[in-house]
């Protein structure tokens, strides 16, 4: 699944779901997170050019995943979501391109709507990903630090959200790429008129705020495949500031560390491993500090339960094909929050997380699945239904 609010979640779990955005796309945001978009045409490096591009993907045609597509998440309740997800490969990339958007309904009266989009080039050299989004959420608000996560009291949010994010990368050396990430979210949220809790709302000029966030991006990846990977790394860092000039209310960054390795275990299983750090430091806002619960990241907590300056979470998953389209995993994985990076070790908690799931696969001839897991996790479970893998 990897982080705040992280714009609270219903973005890392509604918007990822409107159209199938749970495809990893992963440099997430904490929980899960951005997109990123650039473009260049400076000659290749010796290590990009004495390096032979990736095996191409026999171009095919066009597979279409219509809506409706029911999701299900802790943080946003059983939710539906219409539209259309694209799989193609218009240019015979070595990796599909997707593109998809639609409208969501959430059983806690939260709706929306979000466009996404992920692209190669032909070798591969360069990568953009994107996404857009606007919700009319009702969101939990547990507090922030291990407390009030404990306490598990939740404050009700009525947010209005508008996001995007941008993620855009070159090949800067063999399986190595660097790039720029983007980020703008506009915040108007309320505590809900008759939300009874004990937990105090989220300061006011954070309620009405706007990041306007951006920096470099680094990448790893030797994954034999993107959707369905059977062996291989996929690394990735993230550190963006926010941008004043650019609209942001806050002077803070965020460092997010993420990293997934894949070993094949027999012919029909795999062990999947994934890490995620993440570090906010400075006038950072409540929804976006580092938490759980979104973007796989230890599934069977409310995105947002545990939030804090710095967190930190290691998962494995054991994925086994049982007949044709079916599958199953079984996952187990902990993690801790901290106000910040160097309290982790002496003063972070340990959040526990583990749980089962099916998979199927829609297309006789496209590795994308559908997925169903049911996770649990200190004091709290849930379940997800969305589409590709969490990590």
């Amino acid at each position: 699944m990897q982080h705040p609010a992280r714009h609270s979640t219903l973005i890392a779990s509604a918007a990822l779901t409107l159209a199938a955005i749970a495809l990893p796309a992963r440099a997430q945001m904490g929980p899960a997170d951005e997109a990123a978009q650039a473009a260049a045409a400076t000659p290749a490096t010796p290590e990009a050019t004495e390096t032979p591009p990736p095996e191409k993907k026999e171009k095919k045609k066009t597979d279409l995943l219509f809506a409706p597509v029911p999701f299900s998440s802790p943080t946003t309740g059983a939710g539906i979501a219409g539209g259309v997800v694209a799989f193609y490969n218009p240019n015979n990339s070595p990796h599909q391109w997707v593109s998809g958007g639609g409208i969501v309904w959430t059983s806690r009266g939260s709706k929306g709507i979000g466009l996404f989009h992920k692209m190669s080039s032909a070798d591969d050299r360069f990568r953009v990903s994107a996404t857009a989004s606007y919700f009319d959420a009702r969101e939990n608000f547990y507090g922030i630090g291990e407390e009030d996560g404990d306490r598990g009291d939740a404050l009700d949010l009525v947010n209005k959200k508008l996001s995007l994010q941008v993620r855009a990368q070159m090949r800067a050396f063999r399986h190595g790429y660097v790039g720029i990430r983007y980020r703008l979210v506009s915040n108007d949220a309320r505590p809900e008129a008759d939300a009874v809790s004990s937990t105090p709302p989220p300061p006011a000029d954070q309620l009405h705020s706007t990041l306007s966030m951006a920096g470099p991006i680094v990448a790893y990846d030797t994954r034999d495949n993107h959707d369905q990977p059977r062996r291989g790394l996929n690394l990735n860092a993230s550190w963006i500031f926010g941008l004043t000039a650019l609209g942001d209310s806050y002077d803070h960054d965020k460092l997010q560390l993420n990293g997934s390795a894949y070993f094949p275990v027999g012919a029909e299983t795999i062990l999947a491993t994934n890490a995620a750090l993440c570090s906010a430091n400075g006038d950072v806002p409540y929804y976006d500090l580092c938490l759980f619960g979104s973007n796989g990241v230890l599934r069977g907590y409310p995105s947002g339960r545990y939030r804090d300056g710095a967190s930190w979470a290691v998962q494995g998953e054991l994925r086994h094909h049982i007949a044709k389209r079916w599958g199953g995993v079984a996952f187990v994985g902990v993690g801790g929050i901290a106000p910040q990076l160097g309290d982790l070790l002496d003063h972070g908690n340990l959040l526990p997380a583990a749980g089962i799931g099916v998979r199927y696969r829609p297309f006789k001839d496209n590795d994308v699945q559908l997925r169903l897991d049911l996770a649990v996790g200190k004091d709290a479970h849930g379940v997800y239904l969305g589409i590709g893998e969490a990590f």
